[in-house]
C-alpha cells in the first residue's frame, strides 16, 4: 500500500483511493494521470479487487502496454486488464457474436481502410457508377460517419436530401450487404455491433457487468456516442466508472469524438466526484505560462491553471520566414544547434496541422543528411508485400473473406485473369458460401462449369494445401504459408532495388508472429490477425530511433520531446481553412495547437511563413490569429535574414473579414514601425523594400488565393 500511494499528490492520492461511483478526473496535460489510473488499478487490486474484475480501456496500444506495464511492477504479474475499446470489443465479439443476427460469426475478418476502400469500389462497379464522380474515399468517411452515429443504411436514405446523399445510402447497402458476405466488420463494426449485441441481449450485458466490477476509461474526452453508450451499459447500476481526461485535449471531432461526453459526465452520473489534477511534471514554467494564456480564451471547458515546480525555462521562441523553405531550413538549422548542445535528434519533433507540410522539411533534412522519421507514412501493415502475407492469412482464418482471396490469387500471379474470379464469385453466391470454400469443396470439378485451366487447378492445390495446415503456433503457420506460396522467391527480383527491403519486411512479419506466440501462446490465427489489423502509426513509431520525428499535430497526443517545434501557424493552415466556421471549430483548432505546445519540456519553437508553395503556386499567407492570444513577455521573437512581418494593433480576421483577434503584441520584429490601430505591415516577397499598410477591411480573397483542403488531420 504504502508503496502504491508513495509520492503522490493530494490530489492524486483522492483520486487513487477513490473506491465506489462515478469519479471524473480533470487531468491536465503532463499531470501524471497515467499513473493515477495504473496507482488506481493497483490500489484496487490491493483492496482484495480481483484483476479480472476491472477493465481499463485506451485508445492506443502503445499507452495499453504502457498501463499495464507499470500496473505489473507495482503489484506482480496480472491478466492482460488494460486494452483499447477496439480491442476489447474485437474480443467480446469474436466470443458472443453468434448471438447477434448480425450475418457474422467468430471466424469474422477485420477489414482495414485500403480493404474498405476496396469494397466500395465494388460497390460502385455492381452499381454502374463512376469513381471520378463518387470518390471511394470520400463515401467510406460518410458511411464511417454514419456507423458513428449509430444511422443504418436505412435511416440515411430517409434523411437524403439530394441524389448524392441517396447515393451514399445505396453504396452503404451495398457495401453492407458484401461485408456480411465476406464474413467480415470494419473498425465502426467493432464498436456498433458490440454495442448491439449486449443491449439487445440483458442476459448476456448482465454476464459483462457482473464480470467488469470496475470500469477505467483513459482520454475521455475522446470517445464518441457508442463508446460512451457502451460504457454506461457496462457500468450499469453500480457506476463504477472513473474516467480520466481533460476538455482542453479534445481535439478528434472529425473522427467522431463527442466532446460532450466530458462535459456532461457529472450530469450523466449523479453525485459524481470530480478530482483536478493542476500539478505540471512535464515543461518548463514559461511554456506553461503561453499553453494556460492560449487556453484561456476557449469559453468551453473546465477551468484550471497548469502549475509546476520547474525552472522557468527559455521563453518559446516565434519566428517567421519569407516562405515555407526558409521555415523548414531554420528548423533544420536549430535542430542542429539543439543537438550539438546535448539533445538528441530523438528528443526533437516538428509538428504540423497537414501532412503535406512534411514534404518540405524532408527535403532540407535530405540534404543537410539529418536522419528523420515521419509518424503517418505508410505503415509497416500496409506495405504491399506484407498485405500479400495477410491476405493468405485472412483467407484460411476465415474462407469467406473474398477480397483476402482475390488477393491472393495474383500474388505471385498464376494465371487465374479476373473473369475467373469473377466466375468463382458467381459460384460461390449461388452456394452462400466464400470463394476459397467453394474452390476447395470435394465438388469443386462437378460444379465448376468454366474453363478449368492449368492455373486454376494450381491455385485449388495451393488452397487445400494451406487449408490444412496446423493454425498454430503462428510462426510455424506462417512460415509454411510463405514456403507454399512462394512469396520469398517471389520478391527476390534482381532488377527490383526494393527487392531486399521486402524480403527484409516478410521476414520482420515472421518476427512479430514469434513475439505474438510467445506473449499469448495460447493465442491462435484469428487471434494474431486481430492484433495486426489494430495497429496504429504510433504503435509502431520507435521512439528511440535516434532521428528527428515528424508529425501531424493529432499524432502527437499523448507524447513528449525535449524539443518541440509547430511550424505553419499561419491562418488557413492553424486554424484551418475548413475549421473557422463556428466558435466550436475555432475553439477545437485551439486546442489542438494547445496539444501541441504542451508536448514541449523544455525548448517550444513556433513557426510561420509569409509565402507558402500550395497546389503548386505561391500564396501568401497571414499569421495565425492565435497568435494574438499569447502573452508577449513570455514570447522571445527571432530576427529573420529578411525582417519578419509583424502584425501591429488589431489585424482583420481572415476568416471575418472587418472582424478582429486582438493585439498582436507577441510577434514583434528587432525593427519596430509605428502604425495606426487596425494596421498591419508587411514586406513582400517580390521587393525587399516595400512595405504596405493594408485596409483592415480587405477582403481575405483579395490577398489570399483559397485552395481545396489537402488534408485534414
Amino acid at each position: 500500500m504504502t508503496r502504491i500511494l508513495d509520492d503522490l499528490t493530494d490530489a492524486q492520492r483522492e483520486a487513487v483511493t477513490h473506491r465506489d461511483g462515478p469519479m471524473l478526473v480533470v487531468a491536465g496535460a503532463g499531470s501524471g494521470k497515467t499513473r493515477v489510473v495504473t496507482r488506481r488499478i493497483a490500489h484496487l487490486i490491493d483492496q482484495g479487487v480481483r484483476p479480472w474484475q476491472i477493465l481499463a480501456v485506451t485508445f492506443t496500444n502503445k499507452a495499453a502496454r504502457e498501463m499495464h506495464d507499470r500496473v505489473e511492477r507495482l503489484v506482480g504479474p496480472v491478466p492482460a486488464l488494460v486494452t483499447t475499446f477496439h480491442s476489447a470489443c474485437a474480443r467480446w465479439l469474436r466470443r458472443d457474436v453468434e448471438r447477434l443476427d448480425c450475418g457474422r460469426d467468430r471466424r469474422y475478418s477485420i477489414y482495414d481502410d485500403d480493404d474498405q476502400i476496396a469494397v466500395i469500389r465494388a460497390c460502385l462497379k455492381d452499381l454502374d457508377l463512376d469513381e471520378k464522380r463518387f470518390a471511394p474515399r470520400g463515401l467510406s468517411a460518410a458511411i464511417s460517419r454514419s456507423k458513428t452515429e449509430m444511422r443504418t443504411y436505412e435511416e440515411v436514405l430517409a434523411d437524403a436530401h439530394g441524389p448524392r446523399q441517396e447515393v451514399v445510402a445505396e453504396v452503404y447497402q451495398a457495401y453492407e450487404k458484401r461485408l456480411r458476405g465476406a464474413n467480415a466488420v470494419d473498425f465502426d463494426d467493432l464498436l456498433w455491433l458490440t454495442l448491439r449485441m449486449l443491449t439487445s441481449d440483458p442476459e448476456l450485458l448482465a454476464g459483462y457487468q457482473q464480470r467488469y466490477r470496475y470500469l477505467l476509461v483513459d482520454e475521455y474526452q475522446d470517445t464518441n456516442r457508442v463508446q460512451y453508450l457502451l460504457m454506461k451499459a457496462l457500468a450499469g447500476q453500480s457506476r463504477n466508472l472513473h474516467a480520466t481526461g481533460d476538455p482542453d485535449q479534445s481535439i478528434y471531432s472529425w473522427r467522431g469524438a463527442d466532446y460532450r461526453n466530458i462535459m456532461d459526465f457529472e450530469s450523466d452520473y449523479p453525485g459524481t466526484r470530480v478530482v483536478f489534477l493542476e500539478k505540471n511534471y512535464r515543461s518548463t514554467a514559461r511554456i506553461l505560462n503561453v499553453a494556460n494564456e492560449l487556453i484561456s480564451h476557449n469559453a468551453h471547458r473546465y477551468e484550471k491553471r497548469l502549475v509546476t515546480d520547474a525552472a522557468q525555462g527559455e521563453r518559446p521562441a516565434f519566428f517567421c520566414a519569407a516562405d515555407d523553405r526558409t521555415e523548414a531550413a531554420w528548423v533544420v538549422r536549430e535542430v542542429r544547434r539543439l543537438e550539438r548542445a546535448g539533445t538528441p535528434l530523438d528528443e526533437i519533433a516538428v509538428f504540423y496541422r497537414v501532412n503535406a507540410l512534411s514534404r518540405t522539411f524532408e527535403e532540407v533534412l535530405i540534404r543537410e543528411s539529418v536522419p528523420y522519421t515521419i509518424v503517418g507514412g505508410v505503415r509497416f501493415y500496409e506495405r504491399k508485400e506484407i498485405k500479400d502475407v495477410l491476405a493468405y492469412l485472412k483467407a484460411v482464418a476465415n474462407p469467406r473473406d473474398n477480397a483476402a482471396f482475390r488477393r491472393l490469387a495474383g500474388a505471385p500471379p498464376r494465371g487465374v485473369g479476373v473473369k475467373t474470379l469473377d466466375a468463382l464469385e458467381a459460384l460461390a453466391a449461388q452456394r452462400g458460401a466464400g470463394m476459397m470454400e467453394t474452390l476447395v469443396a470435394e465438388d469443386f470439378g462437378e460444379a465448376w462449369t468454366g474453363r478449368y485451366t492449368k492455373g486454376l487447378k494450381a491455385l485449388r492445390a495451393l488452397c487445400r494445401a494451406l487449408a490444412a495446415l496446423p493454425r498454430a503456433p503462428v510462426r510455424a503457420f506462417v512460415e509454411a504459408v510463405l514456403e507454399h506460396a512462394g512469396l520469398k522467391d517471389h520478391y527476390r527480383d534482381p532488377d527490383d532495388i526494393r527487392s531486399e527491403d521486402r524480403v527484409e519486411n516478410i521476414e520482420g512479419l515472421v518476427n512479430r508472429a514469434a513475439e505474438f506466440d510467445a506473449e499469448r501462446p495460447d493465442a491462435d490465427l484469428a487471434a494474431f490477425l486481430e492484433d495486426v489489423a489494430l495497429v496504429t502509426d504510433v504503435d509502431e513509431w520507435n521512439s528511440e530511433s535516434r532521428q528527428i520525428t515528424l508529425m501531424s499535430m493529432h499524432a502527437a497526443k499523448g507524447l513528449e520531446f525535449r524539443a518541440v517545434f509547430v511550424a505553419g501557424l499561419e491562418e488557413g493552415l492553424l486554424p484551418h481553412r475548413n475549421s473557422m466556421d463556428t466558435d466550436a471549430e475555432r475553439e477545437e483548432e485551439r486546442r489542438l495547437l494547445y496539444v501541441a505546445m504542451t508536448r514541449a519540456k523544455e525548448r517550444l519553437y513556433l513557426s510561420a511563413a509569409k509565402q507558402r508553395l500550395q497546389w503548386g503556386e505561391i500564396t501568401m499567407s497571414l499569421p495565425s490569429s492565435f497568435l494574438d492570444e499569447l502573452p508577449a513577455e513570455e514570447v522571445e521573437c527571432l530576427p529573420g535574414e529578411d525582417e519578419v512581418f509583424a502584425p501591429e494593433g488589431l489585424v482583420p480576421s481572415m476568416g471575418r473579414p472587418g472582424g478582429y483577434y486582438g493585439r498582436r503584441a507577441p510577434v514583434r520584429s528587432g525593427r519596430r514601425r509605428k502604425l495606426g490601430a487596425g494596421q498591419w505591415r508587411r514586406r513582400t516577397f517580390e521587393d525587399e523594400d516595400a512595405w504596405d499598410d493594408l485596409d483592415p477591411g480587405l477582403e481575405p480573397e483579395d490577398e489570399i488565393q483559397e485552395h481545396p483542403d489537402d488534408d485534414v488531420g
